[in-house]
């Protein structure tokens, strides 16, 4: 698998809410920091968004994998209404600015939740924000997953959920897999940093295609046709991880995924993901997440039935 499709992958998004934004006159919003990530498509007219200053038009979409809180608005000098998600859930829509205006800015927005084992590996690997404008070729292709979403979301067929997670999983990977400077991400180490980078995308995407194997900053360097120094530095630089800290928190995440979903013996994790023992597995994965692999499934499965 890609390494960003496998990321996606071990995330697991699934939709959380959706609503329809919209503004008439001067207005502005300030949205508190959440958990879950946000999506944004401007359906008309246009506004500022502030996680830093852009401009979103007419069939622009925005996301914010981790999201760190948010104002828009239409002008900079217009107040800004402070909003708690607790506040707007179960709305559909929501209305800045002058209540008895014609609207003159419409965006459907929507958030949407990531497993919360591997919320950090979210934080490191990903953009603050993509801004993919209206002219790009990928704009498109996100309004149609957009227009599907909204459309299953909102009906009553068969599989409904299950049709909905793999069609986020979709849109994540259009939005995420073009390059920083083709989307606009803010510019900051990540995934999409390394993989821009063809020499690095070469070590990257053998990682994931075998996680197992024994690497070394040497083996990977080779891969990438760099010298150990320059593509050690290199790595560090786009990625903002070591090369061989990347390859022990990309194992981490896959065992958490295991642990979670599948529940097999330790000793089958450990060969997985490339440790030699159910021992040694242990001993990297108490060290890397604070806890006993079996403490954190039972931790974990204890979480979800609170949660349901």
């Amino acid at each position: 698998m890609e390494p960003l499709a496998a990321i996606v992958a071990a995330l697991r998004p699934r939709a959380a809410s959706a609503k329809i934004i919209s503004g008439a006159g001067k207005w502005g919003a300030r949205y508190s920091q959440v958990d879950n990530a946000g999506f944004g498509l401007v359906l008309s007219g246009e506004c500022w968004l502030r996680v830093e200053p852009v401009r979103l038009a007419e069939g622009d979409f925005v996301l914010m994998p981790p999201n760190p809180g948010f104002s828009i608005y239409s002008d900079a000098e217009a107040e800004l209404v402070h909003l708690e998600p607790a506040a707007t859930a179960g709305l559909t829509e929501l209305h800045h600015g002058e209540r008895y205006c014609v609207e003159d800015f419409k965006l459907l927005g929507g958030y949407f939740c990531f497993e919360p084992a591997n919320a950090t590996l979210l934080a490191r690997l990903l953009p603050a924000l993509v801004h993919i404008r209206r002219s790009d070729s990928a704009a498109k292709r996100l309004t149609s997953a957009i227009d599907l979403i909204t459309d299953e979301a909102l009906g009553q067929r068969p599989g409904r959920d299950f049709v909905v997670e793999r069609l986020i999983e979709v849109m994540l990977v259009e939005a995420l897999r073009f390059r920083p400077d083709e989307v606009k991400a803010l510019a900051r180490p990540g995934l999409l940093s390394g993989l821009a980078d063809p020499n690095l995308a070469k070590a990257l995407r053998s990682i994931h295609a075998d996680v197992a194997r024994h690497w070394t900053v040497a083996e990977l360097s080779r891969e990438a046709g760099l010298s150990r120094s320059t593509f050690s530095d290199r790595f560090t630089h786009r990625i903002g991880l070591a090369p061989m800290e990347y390859v022990i928190q990309w194992r981490m995440a896959l065992a958490k995924t295991l642990l979670l979903y599948e529940c097999p013996p330790l000793e089958q994790v450990a060969a997985a993901i490339g440790y030699e023992s159910a021992s040694a597995f242990s001993t990297a994965f108490r060290k890397q997440v604070g806890q006993s692999p079996s403490h954190f499934a039972r931790a974990s499965a204890k979480r979800d039935t609170l949660v349901q």
